[in-house]
């Protein structure tokens, strides 16, 4: 483990206190923190930033600079190193300086203990900012966020608290991971973030990491039955997290209000639920479409029309045959199929009167969308061809398309009554 840790100056010295780590089982008494630190953790090295006036700067009634000091007093106990040069000014300049010093020490998987007791004005911020950056790069773990609170000190005992401000970093982690979901829709980071906790918040990450995976595969099915659960099961992790982390309450609320709308219960029950899965689907291709997951929303939308036919005929529509190919056949050529030559019909919809019973106003917006104007079936398969056809469409032809695709879902929904 690594210690990244700052020497501040002080002109009137550091005072001798006896610190207490976190947890309260160890106490050490000094005058400067970095040694309580080493006695608390032993760390395999100790790296100091230090600012050209904090390793040269002596306090007053002293005789050597606080570094000179602190290296006797560390000699033989651990790996130390001073990081020189730190910029003590605020540019844009300072701070990649300042990212380069810390990357030169942080390596691949790297342990870090972060010590922010003695740091000089804004480089404890900037500093964390860039081992949350190589956090990510070189895969780095934050193990503390230690803060030596002279202020806090016990006038009586001389007793000064050690406080582990490493929350703060989780809550970056949280933050990332719940904003990663939200706008993507991958929910594995936070799902594993949850799944160390209690009962409840396990419950709530394989709720989460259902969703996110039944987006991904689109199953929205497993979409629906999943986010039905959030809200229960939102409420009653909020009760556990809410003791480590308070503001992630806040982020929890943000995943209710942009999959809670998802949620219906037992969505595959077509004569009870039927109606309103469909609506709910309509809400997922649009937020297929709003996250730029337009294969996803091509292929649901595509779906999608069958689906609103088996619901009219009180069909499965989980069953391929004959429910969803009848009703395939109904879109492509309203249930008939006829010789070329002979003109004798080869094939006719048992459905194919009830269909053509359908009021126009309501029919031909979707056989307009199927196969007629707009061709959603073509458009489908022309995606997921990969391009590999003559006359493909370019990328952004397809994103137009789709736009008016979900526009047509939205006047098929109204006029179906699905609202």
């Amino acid at each position: 483990m690594k210690v990244i840790s700052f020497l501040g100056f002080n002109q009137y010295g550091y005072t001798e206190t006896t610190y207490v780590n976190p947890d309260k089982t160890k106490k050490f008494k000094t005058a400067i923190f970095q040694e309580a630190i080493v006695d608390f953790y032993k760390p395999d090295a100790v790296y100091v930033l230090l600012t050209k006036t904090a390793k040269e700067g002596i306090s007053n009634n002293a005789t050597e600079s606080t570094w000179e000091t602190l290296k006797k007093s560390l000699e033989g106990k651990v790996d130390l190193h001073s990081i020189e040069n730190i910029p003590e000014g605020h540019t844009t300049e300072d701070i990649w300086q300042l990212f380069e010093k810390l990357t030169s020490f942080i390596e691949q998987d790297d342990e870090v203990l972060f010590d922010i007791t003695h740091g000089f004005r804004s480089l404890p911020v900037l500093a964390l900012i860039a081992v949350s950056y190589l956090r990510v790069v070189r895969n780095v773990k934050i193990v503390g966020l230690i803060y030596g609170a002279f202020d806090a000190k016990n006038k009586e005992t001389n007793e000064t608290p050690t406080f582990d401000l490493l929350p703060i970093v989780g809550l970056l982690q949280w933050t990332t991971a719940t904003d990663q979901f939200i706008k993507t829709g991958n929910g594995q980071v936070l799902a594993s973030l949850l799944k160390g906790g209690e009962t409840s918040t396990q419950n709530l990450g394989d709720s989460i990491n259902a969703i996110s995976k039944g987006l991904q595969l689109l199953r929205p099915m497993d979409v629906m039955q999943e986010s039905s659960l959030l809200p229960d099961r939102i409420k009653e992790a909020t009760k556990s997290i809410s003791k480590t982390i308070p503001p992630f309450a806040t982020l929890l609320k943000r995943v209710q209000d942009d999959y809670g709308k998802f949620g219906l219960n037992n969505p595959s029950d077509y004569q009870t639920n039927s109606k309103l899965a469909l609506a709910r689907q309509v809400e997922i291709i649009e937020w297929y479409s709003s996250k730029g997951q337009v294969v996803q929303a091509l292929s649901l939308a595509r779906e999608w029309l069958p689906s609103l036919l088996c619901h009219h005929f009180d069909l499965d529509p989980l069953i391929e045959n004959p429910n969803r190919s009848e009703m395939e056949f109904l879109l492509s050529s309203s249930g008939m199929l006829k010789d070329r030559v002979t003109n004798e019909i080869i094939k006719q919809s048992p459905y194919r009167e009830q269909w053509l019973a359908v009021p126009n106003d309501k029919r031909t917006p979707l056989t307009r969308l199927w196969g007629g104007g707009i061709n959603l079936a073509n458009l489908r398969n022309d995606v997921l061809h990969a391009g590999f056809r003559r006359n493909s469409r370019n990328a952004d032809a397809v994103i137009q398309q789709l736009e008016i695709v979900i526009r047509e879902l939205k006047v098929i929904a109204k006029l179906w009554e699905l609202n």
